[in-house]
């Protein structure tokens, strides 16, 4: 099998794709440090108070199609212009509709001027998304090298900006541009692969019934989506709102600064257990096909793999973190460093929970993720609201984690069937360094 063609045709777009992530990660990392040592914690805490609040409607421009739009290209090719028309149609208005709610928000929150425009340039970027839907049409045609040649270039070009804004010494507005600049590029460039496709945008058409049945299809994807990054993204947005109120604006956008610092720094380690997950995964559905026992074998190794891996990363960068922050990003991010030291323990979520995914799609638990994602998010912001008026941005660490702890280990005491997952996890995590391979 592992010399077939099909297999070296899949392998070859699964490397482009992580060599995508990994350069995407190393880029934007390198950037950030030089935007935020430039902008300093204030402004660019404005900044990424702007981009929370945005991305906390970000499901609305993905409408929850992309899967289904993947999965109807391979199984449907001949319906290609009406599955891409459809969906295009439908993330336009998810965009204008995420466009028109963020305006109002953010007039009804009586915002700031300055930070109603980052906002609003922000949210008008997503107005370009409808173009992401060709991406699944290379996706299903396992042409991933195509696509990610265009990410590859809208990385670069976006980071060379960014360096060429902070040479020019360019005002805070103009970072916010760089995201619609990223828009046009990635529209372009995949309009442009289409058309080399041999495909026309001018043949797509929007389908009423097609419409509905991928409405029908996504809409509990499109709910999951608005809880998880609600969840994501609500810290940034209720520190800067709760703070303002007793330290004023400007400490409060320090405060938002601090933490983005220490967040970025923390999702950049996120990319290792996906990559774990996904090389696992195929593994563990064969398993779950073939054999119960192998497939709980497997699920306990791949618990342990990910509890390991929490080992090595988090351990290190509890005590590190602090002197490290201070060498990347200057002494003014110094307290980043220790709520950085503090985020090592939402390592032990995030792993836990990408592995989690591998039992929550082999088992079709579909609607219980949602309703994790729904709860997980209500709580963290309920949390948010205690502990962040005293406890600032370590109130906002904690509400995450008791909220992960709740949606990811708790409620699966509450159904039959996650029960045996439950304790899968807990052996998993209690016999670590009995890790092997199984058969």
């Amino acid at each position: 099998m592992l010399r077939t063609e099909g297999f070296r045709k899949y392998l070859n777009n699964t490397s482009w794709l992580l060599g995508e992530q990994v350069i995407r990660l190393v880029v934007v990392l390198v950037t950030g440090i030089y935007v935020a040592r430039y902008l300093g914690d204030s402004l660019f805490g404005q900044l990424n108070y702007a981009t929370g609040f945005v991305g906390m409607f970000f499901a609305l421009s993905a409408m929850g199609v992309d899967q289904i739009i993947a999965r109807d290209l391979v199984n449907r090719p001949e319906r290609r212009d009406a599955l891409l028309g459809t969906a295009g149609a439908i993330k336009l208005m998810g965009s204008a509709a995420l466009l028109i709610i963020v305006a109002v928000v953010s007039w009804a929150k009586d915002m700031e001027s300055s930070t109603a425009m980052l906002v609003l340039i922000i949210a008008a970027a997503e107005l370009l998304k409808p173009f992401t839907v060709i991406e699944q049409h290379f996706m299903a045609n396992v042409k991933a090298d195509r696509i990610v040649r265009v990410q590859f270039t809208q990385v670069l070009l976006s980071a060379a900006m960014k360096m060429l804004l902070i040479w020019m010494g360019a005002s805070l507005i103009w970072f916010a541009w760089i995201y619609v600049v990223e828009g046009v590029i990635v529209a372009i460039g995949y309009t442009w692969l289409l058309e080399r496709d041999g495909i026309s945008i001018r043949t797509w058409r929007v389908s009423r019934a097609t419409m509905g049945y991928v409405l029908g299809q996504s809409w509990p994807m499109l709910v999951y989506g608005v809880a998880l990054y609600i969840q994501a993204k609500i810290d940034q947005v209720m520190i800067g709102d709760l703070l303002a109120r007793t330290d004023g604006q400007e400490a409060a956008y320090a405060e938002v600064g601090q933490y983005s610092v220490a967040l970025k720094m923390i999702e950049a380690l996120g990319f290792l257990p996906v990559i774990v997950q996904k090389s696992l995964a195929p593994a563990v559905t064969r398993a779950r096909a073939e054999d119960p026992a192998l497939y709980a074998d497997r699920m306990l190794n791949l618990y342990r793999l990910m509890f390991l891996l929490f080992l090595i990363t988090s351990v290190p960068l509890f005590f590190v973190a602090e002197p490290m922050i201070v060498w990347m990003y200057g002494e003014e991010f110094r307290p980043a460093g220790f709520l950085l030291s503090l985020f090592a323990i939402r390592l032990f979520f995030t792993n836990m929970g990408v592995a989690k995914a591998s039992f929550i799609t082999n088992e079709s638990l579909f609607r219980y993720s949602l309703l994790t994602a729904i709860i997980g998010a209500g709580l963290n912001i309920a949390i948010n609201y205690l502990l962040i008026p005293e406890y600032r941005s370590i109130g906002a660490i904690w509400a995450t984690i008791i909220s992960f702890a709740v949606s990811l280990f708790l409620l699966d005491l509450c159904f039959k069937r996650t029960r045996v997952n439950l304790g899968w996890m807990l052996k998993g995590i209690g016999t670590f360094w009995r890790f092997h391979r199984a058969n």
